[in-house]
C-alpha cells in the first residue's frame, strides 16, 4: 500500500477546502449552497474510498499470490496438492473470487476478514454506481486498511 498514506493525505487537503466552502456558502448562501457542497464532499468521499480500496486490494492479491508460491514450494506432495490448481501468475488468479483469495490470506470469520468483506461490498456498490447518501470518514477507512494489511498472511 505504497501509496496509500498519499491519498489519505490528499483526501484530507480536498475535504478540508469543501468543508471551508461548505462553511463559507451556508453564511453566504444559505441551505441550498451547503447541501450542494455536501454532496460534493459525499462523490469526494466514495472517490478516495474506491481509491484507496486499490491499494488494499493489490496487498490481497500480492500476499495470496506469495501464499499460492510458497504452498507449491512445498516438498511433500500431500501438502502441495490442491495448491497445485491454482497459477499465481495468472492476473485473474486461475478465476478465485475475491472472497476466496481474501480466504487464502485471511482467518475466515476474523474480524479483518469480515471487515473486509464489508468494505469489498460497499467498493462494489459504489462501483456500479450506486452511490451512498452518508458520508464515508475515509481517514477512519485508512487506518482499518492498514490494520487489515497487517493481519494478511505473508507464507
Amino acid at each position: 500500500m505504497k501509496d496509500i498514506q498519499a491519498i489519505a493525505a490528499l483526501y484530507e487537503q480536498v475535504d478540508n477546502y469543501l468543508e471551508t466552502l461548505r462553511d463559507t456558502e451556508e453564511t453566504a448562501g444559505g441551505d441550498a449552497e451547503r447541501d450542494r457542497v455536501t454532496h460534493k464532499q459525499r462523490i469526494n468521499d466514495q472517490a478516495y474510498f474506491v481509491l484507496a480500496w486499490g491499494q488494499l486490494e493489490a496487498e490481497i492479491e500480492e500476499a495470496c499470490r506469495d501464499a499460492i508460491r510458497h504452498a507449491q514450494r512445498h516438498s511433500d506432495w500431500r501438502h502441495r496438492r490442491a495448491w497445485t490448481l491454482y497459477n499465481p501468475d495468472d492476473p485473474r488468479l486461475s478465476g478465485l473470487s475475491f472472497q476466496n483469495r481474501l480466504t487464502l490470506v485471511v482467518e475466515k470469520d476474523s474480524y479483518e476478514w469480515k471487515r473486509t468483506m464489508q468494505h469489498y461490498n460497499l467498493r462494489n456498490q459504489i462501483a456500479h454506481g450506486n452511490l451512498v447518501s452518508e458520508r464515508i470518514a475515509v481517514s477512519n477507512i485508512v487506518q482499518d486498511f492498514l490494520r487489515i494489511q497487517s493481519s494478511l498472511a505473508r507464507d
